[in-house]
């Protein structure tokens, strides 16, 4: 092979290996723009409403992204909960949930955690014989059903640190339910809560509507009284239009007596 036929094989591997590397270049460049469309449409998921309208819309108005109307903010009344509560599906939620750990029955014994028959109204961590978490021998007070329902609903923010790794009741009417079976457990339970009263906002638009009924009644009698002055206004105004008359021709006669009285002399 001569020198001329080692240098057309040198020029064709290096063709090839031109065109491989164009191939590449260009390959690079198509797929790189379509994933930039690609990429633009979770950039847009990712942006604004309001962009994405501009974006795709030539004509667009700024949309607030609120997720939803604000949710009037929810009063929760333990007294009115309470009062509807079931202490026998209480009963049920204790069995399923509580027994584990807990007894109710009276002079029963302690288990992983207290008996607490008697618990609502009681001292807190009091039971006698039972070892308590600092967390929870610490807090003080009594069982009070504010307090009963704050614990059931979440042990651990309640007292940080307590050993009890229940973690709540979540639903108001299971809370409820037992609450109101630990108060039939107890001999010296309080007396439920009272219901939270209407708030005075939502009665100001009654009293006022009851306030616009007797202005509008008094309307009569005035416009009554108005006719009635002006009615007994007309004869006394006639009254000085006739006098007047009278007094004109009383004042001729009285001119003339001057010269009456000058005829004699």
């Amino acid at each position: 092979m001569g020198e001329l036929g080692l240098n057309k094989i040198l020029g064709a591997l290096l063709a090839t290996a031109l065109g491989l590397m164009a191939l590449h270049q260009l390959s690079a460049i198509v797929f790189n723009h379509g994933g930039g469309g690609h990429h633009g449409e979770e950039h847009a998921e990712a942006t604004s409403l309001s962009e994405q309208m501009c974006t795709k819309y030539a004509y667009c108005i700024d949309v607030a992204d609120s997720g939803g109307a604000e949710a009037a903010e929810e009063v929760f009344d333990l007294g009115a909960v309470l009062a509807a509560a079931d202490a026998s599906k209480g009963e049920r939620v204790f069995k399923a949930q509580c027994t584990t750990c807990h007894n109710i029955t009276d002079g029963g014994a302690n288990g992983t955690g207290p008996n607490l028959h008697g618990v609502v109204g009681a001292a807190k961590a009091a039971h006698p014989g039972f070892s308590y978490s600092a967390a929870l021998s610490g807090l003080g007070g009594s069982w009070t059903y504010e307090d009963m329902n704050q614990w059931l609903n979440n042990p651990g923010a309640y007292a940080r640190g307590t050993s009890m790794s229940f973690a709540g009741l979540r639903r108001d009417t299971d809370r409820a339910n037992v609450i109101a079976y630990l108060a039939a457990n107890s001999p010296n339970a309080p007396a439920f809560p009272a219901p939270m009263e209407a708030s005075s906002d939502e009665t100001a638009p009654s009293e006022g509507e009851g306030e616009a009924a007797p202005a509008e009644g008094e309307a009569a009698p005035v416009e009554g009284a108005a006719t009635e002055a002006v009615e007994g206004e007309t004869p006394a105004e006639a009254a000085p239009e006739a006098t007047e008359t009278d007094v004109a021709p009383a004042e001729a006669p009285a001119s003339e007596e001057p010269a009456t009285e000058a005829a004699p002399q």
